[in-house]
């Protein structure tokens, strides 16, 4: 089990709290009535994509491609779950929900109590790429739709399999209904505790709940806090430290500090003719452009500049497209980390564009003759956010300092979930939730 640190800063604390990154790699493919292959050890459905043939998968509220893929129970707008098929198969697409608890592990209700609807459906909408080099089928999928919806609030995980078969699941997704019944009032800051005050952030805040009878706080309620939408780097369990009438208040000291990390860096992929921003050289080699970045270097870990940036995520665009989803091209990108020298441990680059998944296929190789840390992906044209991670050799916890810096004034968005399970009832239902970001 993996999880971000700080190098410079006395976070044990902090880690404590947080929960784990997972090596992918590592979850294993065992009989369903063992472990699913979206499944850790400790039961946790994952997002994950294992099928590397599907390319640009994306979950978000219509209109909103960089949101959360939260929407309310009594509706307001759908999500939109968009993909790249780039295999010749054309495979037929189900899909199914599963309904979680506030931790992630399924619940014990029957998809009849949480569906109204046909529990198993097709994907049917699929196009074909249109005028690029390579060639995909991209399919959509609106949630909820005429086929099925969901009728209790919590949290979901999208299953996507091949050709009706419910053991070939080819993608997972996390999303959330909320019930919008509480409202949130938070700020994220520097923390108040000097040891934490150069590298760390705290993130305070208040849950009102008129209305809402909730006797026993601590034994029936569940606060969760991520920052940057990555499921794996966030703060849970949290119990409030003080009670008043209609509002539940945490106003911690060091069990809401999360490491403040970098900005993200930043490159552009829509135009094909002409090298913007962070690249530095665009060739063709049949079928792919290819884009060049320009070399990236360490952090400093003393000194911060500020860069605007959009937290990790990726937004799918072509200079001149009609519709990005069918006529943005797939192109390699080549990445290079200058470091004289090789870390004792394996570089990963991380972000949305790689699902924040840790395999092969984003884990750096280490070019003496080139001095240099490089990996090469097949993506989408667009605008892309990523940032390197380092997990040093023998050890489980990534650490997010060794290169990119870990800075209190960094700008980071922040979720907060807000979770009430009354006695006798068999599910957590999610009650409301807050974005926020820091420093501002």
């Amino acid at each position: 089990m993996l999880l971000i640190v700080n190098s410079e800063c006395d976070i044990m604390k902090i880690a404590s709290n947080l929960i784990t990154y997972i090596i992918l790699m590592q979850v294993s493919f065992v009989p369903v009535l063992c472990q699913e292959p979206y499944s850790d050890d400790h039961g946790e459905v994952r997002a994950l994509v294992l099928d590397h043939s599907l390319k640009t998968v994306q979950l978000f509220r219509e209109g909103w491609p960089l949101s959360y893929p939260i929407i309310r129970l009594d509706g307001d707008v759908p999500l939109v779950l968009e993909f790249d098929d780039l295999s010749e198969n054309q495979p037929t697409f189900m899909y199914r929900m599963i309904h979680c608890n506030a931790d992630w592990t399924p619940s014990d209700l029957s998809e009849m109590e949480y569906l109204e609807g046909y529990p198993e459906n097709e994907i049917r909408t699929s196009s074909p790429s249109f005028s690029t080099y390579t060639n995909y089928l991209h399919y959509s999928l609106q949630i909820p739709n005429e086929d099925v919806r969901m009728t209790l609030s919590g949290n979901y995980l999208l299953l996507v399999y091949r050709d009706r078969n419910p053991d070939d699941v080819v993608f997972t997704k996390r999303f959330m209904v909320t019930e919008g019944r509480v409202s949130i009032e938070a700020t994220a800051h520097i923390p108040d505790l000097n040891q934490y005050r150069e590298c760390c952030q705290e993130v305070d805040f208040t849950v009102n709940h008129a209305g809402i009878t909730i006797d026993d706080p601590f034994s029936e309620t569940r606060a969760v806090i991520y920052q940057n939408g990555l499921w794996d780097l966030g703060i849970d369990a949290l119990q409030p430290n003080m009670v008043s009438d209609g509002q539940l208040i945490y106003d911690f000291l060091d069990e809401n500090i999360f490491p403040g990390g970098n900005e993200f860096r930043f490159f552009d992929t829509k135009n094909t003719r002409t090298p913007t921003y962070y690249v530095q050289r665009i060739d063709f080699v049949d079928p792919y452009f290819h884009f060049e970045l320009k070399p990236d270097q360490k952090q400093s870990p003393y000194s911060y500049s500020y860069k605007e940036d959009i937290n990790g995520r990726y937004a799918i665009e072509a200079e001149g497209s009609q519709d990005p989803g069918v006529d943005a091209d797939y192109v390699i990108v080549h990445f290079r980390l200058d470091i004289p020298l090789p870390l004792e441990g394996a570089v990963y680059l991380a972000g949305a564009l790689t699902n924040w998944q840790f395999d092969d296929l984003n884990r750096m190789e280490y070019k003496a003759e080139e001095g240099a840390y490089m990996l090469s992906l097949l993506l989408k044209q667009g605008v892309y956010n990523y940032r390197y991670l380092f997990l040093p050799a023998f050890n489980e916890q990534f650490d997010m300092a060794e290169i990119e810096g870990n800075h209190s004034q960094t700008e980071n968005e922040y979720l907060i979930l807000f979770y009430h399970r009354p006695p006798g009832s068999r599910y957590d239902r999610l009650m409301g939730h807050q974005v926020i970001h820091s420093n501002q």
